[in-house]
């Protein structure tokens, strides 16, 4: 989506929007008009930054030999991992054994932070399972996400309904 505004106001929608869990970015053409570009992080793309900076925490410059093994062996591929995240997780346990465990909290832990919100889990846990958690994590960010598209929505709707409000009066 691409709108024009003047750039002061189109940094501060970008700003808002980013908290909100949207991509956002406000750049100045070359003819001065400034543009605001927005897309919807995918939740997909947090959780794979979310396993790069676990892996990166647990295994430093390791990670892409870890990667290299998840396809070879596994016929995993990265940009895969969050449709095959059973799959992965088996596979992070043949090859990590206990150690899973470990990166499977870190992966939780950086998927929390990038979620941005309480993750509602199913029910109090014993034990973490993993997959489970991805799965909590996926129908939270949705939900949050869906919730504030219905608000911004009904933000547009008013907006622009006053705004034919005011119209109507002016003629």
């Amino acid at each position: 989506m691409v709108a024009n505004y003047p750039i002061e106001k189109a940094r501060n929608i970008a700003k808002a929007l980013l908290k909100a869990g949207w991509y956002a970015n406000a750049v100045m053409q070359s003819d001065g008009v400034p543009i605001l570009y927005v897309r919807a992080f995918s939740f997909e793309k947090l959780l794979l930054e979310a396993i790069d900076e676990g892996m990166s925490s647990l295994c430093g410059s390791s990670k892409q030999v870890i990667y290299s093994l998840l396809e070879n062996t596994f016929n995993i591929r990265r940009r895969d991992i969050p449709y095959k995240i059973e799959d992965f997780a088996n596979a992070i346990e043949k090859i990590f054994g206990l150690g899973a465990k470990v990166l499977e909290t870190l992966i939780m832990e950086r998927l929390n932070e990038k979620v941005g919100h309480k993750i509602e889990y199913p029910q109090e846990p014993k034990e973490l399972i993993f997959t489970e958690y991805v799965m909590a994590a996926r129908r939270s960010f949705l939900k949050k996400r869906n919730m504030l598209m219905q608000v911004q929505h009904n933000q547009v709707r008013k907006r622009v309904w006053d705004q034919a409000r005011e119209r109507f009066k002016q003629s």
